[in-house]
This record gives structure tokens, C-alpha cells and sequence, in this order.
């Protein structure tokens, strides 16, 4: 069975899709599933499904969300690997790790980043991007209304833009696909128009791309959103990947912070 929350979410119970239908049951499923193997008090699950506050038949409500859960837990091929129990003060759920997409992406992230501290960037890369290719849009898509998966989806978008800065960073630097790095910095870019250190990594794929007149359009049109929009200059960072370009000195790219994933 597999549960998967970097999206819309979704249940496979191998050719069969278990996602449940009613809107509730869904986010009560998602809650339980980014807090797996943790005990959620009953207040706290009302709290989420009923961000506005609860009905006075919120309890009875959840009790009936849970009987349903169940059922649909118990009749697919994972019985027995999958546990949804009540537990003062409330309901926790219990699957196998490797079940959920979300605990796949952050052994991906926490692996790439070991592989990074031992100097192995071969190996980093690999974890980056099987890390990047499991996500499939924005976490927890329609249901963060509550607090604990507005927090979680909050915690696993930092997540992916630190995946996705290191897997470019390391494109780049071993000369891997650097068209198609530059493509995405462009998009994450359009997303993050204030991020300086993307904006760094874009010049130097471009500088790297024999394509330095481009890289300085890139510096002069950020230098000139912080200066136009926030009263602000670059960073010393920028503004050294910046003078790199001029000086078209690849070897003083080592001493740029941002170079490093």
C-alpha cells in the first residue's frame, strides 16, 4: 500500500485507488499520515477538521471518520502492516515506513546532505534528485486549512527548495544537464523573485554556459527589483558571483558560498 502526500493526495493499494471521496475523511487521513506513529488528541484532529470551530456533533463526527478509516485500512493488502488505534488523549496511526512518500523524500534529503559532508557529489546528486522526483506538485494540495497541515506542508516546501537548490547547484557544477538547470532556476525564479541565492546559481550556470552577458542581465535586474521594491542592495554573495562574471575568473568561484549545495 502505498500513501502519497507530495500532491494531491492519494492512496494505491497496488492497482486499486483507495483515495477516500469525502473531503473530511481526507484530511483527517493526512493529519494522521504526517503525524504517523504519534498519538493526535481527539481536540486537536476536531481542531484541524473544523478550522472555523467545531459543530457541537464534531466528537460524534470524528468517531464516524475514524470507523470509516478503518474499514478502508482493514480491506486492502496491508492489514496487519497498518494500525489506526485510539490512544488517550486521542487516535494514532502506524504503517510501515515505507508506505508514505514523504518519509521516502526526507531519507532521500538526509542522505544527499551526508553524502554532500563527506565530499561525495556523485552520490548527493543521486539522493537530490531521487528526492525531487517524488514530489508531484504542492504538498497536501486542498487540504491545508488547519494548523498541523498548514505547519507540515510549510516544513516540506523549505524541504524541496533545499532539494532542488542542491540538485541544480551540483548539475551544474559536474556539468550535468546545465540547459535544463538553467530552465528550472528560471521557473523557481518567477516563484521566489526576492531569493538571491537563486538568482546567484542562474549566473553562474550561465556564466559556466559561456553565456556571461546573460548572467549580468540576471544581476542587473535583481539589483534592480531590491533597490526599486525594498530599498535594499544585494548581498555580499551576489555581489561576488557578480564579480566573478566580470572578471570572468572561474577558479574564484570556489570562494563564492552560494557554489556549494
Amino acid at each position: 500500500m502505498r500513501f502519497k502526500l507530495l500532491g494531491q493526495l492519494q492512496v494505491h493499494d497496488g492497482d486499486r485507488i483507495l483515495t477516500p471521496r469525502a473531503h473530511k475523511l481526507r484530511v483527517l487521513l493526512a493529519t494522521l499520515l504526517v503525524n504517523h506513529r504519534q498519538v493526535l488528541s481527539i481536540e486537536s484532529l476536531i481542531d484541524e477538521l473544523w478550522p472555523q470551530g467545531p459543530p457541537r456533533t464534531a466528537l460524534q463526527a470524528l468517531r464516524v471518520y475514524i470507523s470509516q478509516l478503518r474499514k478502508m485500512l482493514h480491506e486492502s493488502s496491508a492489514n496487519g502492516r497498518i494500525c489506526l488505534i485510539g490512544e488517550p488523549p486521542g487516535y494514532c496511526l502506524s504503517i510501515d515506513e515505507g508506505m508514505l512518500d514523504v518519509v521516502e523524500f526526507d531519507r532521500h534529503h538526509e542522505l544527499a546532505t551526508t553524502a554532500l559532508e563527506a565530499h561525495d557529489e556523485e552520490a548527493a546528486l543521486r539522493h537530490f534528485a531521487a528526492a525531487a522526483n517524488l514530489w508531484r506538485s504542492a504538498p497536501l494540495a486542498g487540504l491545508r486549512e488547519g494548523m498541523l497541515l498548514q505547519s507540515a506542508a510549510s516544513r516540506l516546501e523549505e524541504s524541496w527548495m533545499a532539494v532542488e537548490e542542491g540538485r541544480i547547484t551540483l548539475e551544474v557544477r559536474l556539468g550535468r544537464r546545465r540547459g535544463e538547470a538553467i530552465a528550472r532556476l528560471r521557473e523557481l525564479i518567477a516563484r521566489n523573485p526576492y531569493n538571491e541565492r537563486l538568482h546567484g546559481l542562474l549566473m553562474i550556470a550561465l556564466f559556466l554556459s559561456g553565456r556571461s552577458g546573460e548572467a549580468l542581465q540576471v544581476y542587473r535586474t535583481m539589483r534592480r527589483r531590491l533597490v526599486d521594491e525594498l530599498g535594499i542592495e544585494p548581498g555580499d554573495e551576489l555581489r561576488l558571483v557578480h564579480q566573478i562574471v566580470l572578471d570572468s575568473d572561474r577558479a574564484a568561484l570556489e570562494h563564492a558560498g552560494m557554489w556549494t549545495a
